[in-house]
């Protein structure tokens, strides 16, 4: 019951609209997580990351398979435009050079486009030509997520004092360890946009001014929403994010305010707009099948659905990478993959009018 009247606070408000949308933003793809099985399986030997956390069991970075058998999913549903649901993909653009930045005695950061990663991993596979397959057949929409999914500053200072625990995990080309150390706001360095000073706060600035950047030399197009890792970021980001050209912010619906180091959990809801005129578009309905195998992940999507639809909102679905990828499960992505096809398929029973659309999309109709 808690968790009903949860939903239908966070639907009840922000602006109303008369449409039955539906939107899939999906984050984390283009960033490496755990490089493989061997890896996987050193990495909890040395007690660096723990069996039972699902994105250490499952998420990995994505191949040409892995994007093939989501559009073929994907293609099996139209709404009465004749559009297919379309993934916003939130795309890490660029991933730490191991190389380069232990040459540098771990004082630099240095990184490569993921498109690189993509061919370093699965070399021949023509990963990157797939993906750009599948925004041609309008089934994947890029959007930015950030340059790396890191908090590299914080991961070269433990470097740099000879932390053993990650120095194990660089050494097998793995950031994505359980952190422990004290004053760190989360488990682990992924919150790119955490900062405790005016330094930190120089390099993220920079950080998303160069992937934005890369994120326009590589599709063609500027970003104009994107998502905070971790949700963490505050005003000073969104300035950065407007100076770029970011119109929007994809969100929880509970943003992580950072206060140089600190946390504070603020509320938001949709379609609201700031002192920037940057509109929020919250997320109000999870799938995640890979996070927890004892949850109906059809009927509690489709239960959000409901609400938002009720309370006039889009339905805005939360579905990470980590449940598309079959690089340390395949039975993780057959899966979620087979709930995905059921979830789309009832929605389009129950709601013959759904629109399916991307978040700039969902971002020009507000607007």
């Amino acid at each position: 019951m808690k968790e009903y009247l949860k939903k239908q606070y966070i639907n009840a408000r922000g602006k109303r609209s008369s449409k039955k949308i539906l939107i899939i933003e999906s984050d984390d793809w283009g960033s490496i997580r755990i490089p493989n099985k061997k890896v996987q399986e050193y990495l909890i030997n040395e007690k660096l990351i723990q069996p039972t956390d699902p994105f250490s069991a499952f998420d990995c970075l994505e191949n040409a398979d892995d994007y093939k058998i989501l559009f073929e999913v994907l293609k099996n549903h139209r709404d009465r435009f004749d559009n297919h649901p379309v993934l916003t993909t939130n795309i890490v653009m660029a991933n730490p050079d191991f190389d380069k930045i232990k040459a540098n005695q771990f004082e630099k950061f240095y990184f490569e486009p993921f498109a690189k990663t993509y061919e370093n991993y699965y070399p021949g596979c023509q990963t990157f030509e797939t993906l750009k397959m599948g925004i041609d057949q309008q089934l994947i929409f890029p959007q930015f997520h950030a340059r790396e999914h890191l908090n590299a500053i914080q991961w070269l200072k433990r470097l740099q004092r000879d932390d053993e625990r990650f120095l194990k995990a660089f050494d097998v080309n793995c950031f994505a360890i359980n952190d422990l150390a004290e004053g760190n706001n989360r488990a682990n360095l992924m919150a790119s946009y955490d900062y405790q000073n005016k330094e930190e706060f120089e390099y993220i600035k920079e950080s998303i001014e160069q992937g934005l950047k890369l994120f326009e030399q590589i599709f063609g197009f500027s970003s104009k929403t994107t998502i905070a890792p971790c949700y963490v970021w505050n005003d000073n980001i969104e300035e950065i994010f407007h100076k770029n050209g970011i119109l929007s912010i994809q969100s929880s619906y509970i943003q992580q305010f950072n206060k140089y180091g600190k946390h504070e959990r603020i509320w938001q809801k949709m379609g609201k707009v700031n002192k920037l005129n940057q509109k929020y578009f919250i997320r109000n309905v999870l799938f995640e099948p890979a996070l927890n195998p004892k949850i109906n992940w059809v009927e509690k999507a489709l239960e959000s659905i409901a609400i938002a639809f009720f309370w006039g909102k889009p339905a805005i679905v939360g579905s990470h990478r980590i449940n598309y990828v079959a690089g340390l499960s395949q039975e993780n992505r057959d899966n979620s993959l087979e709930q995905l096809h059921e979830l789309l398929k009832k929605v389009q029973k129950r709601w013959s009018d759904i629109l399916f659309i991307n978040s700039q999309q969902l971002l020009e109709l507000y607007s």
